[in-house]
């Protein structure tokens, strides 16, 4: 019987959940092998509470969220209370725990694109300008003469600031959206 399926074993990420992951899966091979909860996560320098893993020990000995914590210990006390195997609880959460961090790294992989094109967008104006000045086109005076060419800098200038905005409300709309960073 597999502690954690082969797949798994091998897309396991540095981050919080990594070592959650370890922490998790080391703690139900102990239950597995007949070590009651509080001995599972003793090895874990875990302390508990009626067989559930305190939080801040979590947090602090694993490396986890405080919500990734709460997930672990109110699963092992949800196994306690129900009396389901709590190795196969915590090999679930454990699973659960990488494929969220697997999610949020697809997440900023995704969104990372997007910002890159906003900053460069927002940059090509000046490189323009810098461009137009070496090629002696001399477009500080167009946009400082006071007339047209200052009205059409100026438009540009906040065009220019309300596209970086709505692509930063967008890219926070899809963060949000996808529950994490």
């Amino acid at each position: 019987m597999r502690l954690v399926p082969d797949g798994l074993r091998r897309e396991v990420r540095p981050g919080p959940s990594a070592g959650a992951l370890h922490g998790v899966v080391e703690a139900a091979a102990a239950l597995r092998s007949g070590a009651t909860p509080e001995a599972a996560w003793a090895s874990q320098h875990v302390r508990c509470d009626d067989g559930a893993p305190r939080t801040a020990d979590l947090v602090a000995r694993l490396g986890v969220t405080a919500a990734q914590a709460a997930a672990i210990a109110a699963a092992a006390a949800c196994a306690r209370e129900l009396g389901a195997p709590p190795a196969e609880v915590l090999v679930r959460v454990a699973e659960a725990l990488e494929a969220d961090e697997r999610a949020a790294v697809a997440r900023r992989t995704a969104l990372a694109g997007p910002r890159a094109t906003a900053r460069l967008l927002l940059w090509l104006p000046v490189l323009g300008l810098v461009l137009g000045a070496a090629l002696g086109a001399r477009p500080w005076e167009v946009l400082l003469d006071g007339g047209t060419g200052t009205v059409l800098g100026g438009a540009g200038a906040l065009l220019a600031l309300a596209g970086r905005r709505w692509s930063q409300r967008l890219v926070d709309r899809a963060t949000r959206a996808g529950g994490g960073p």
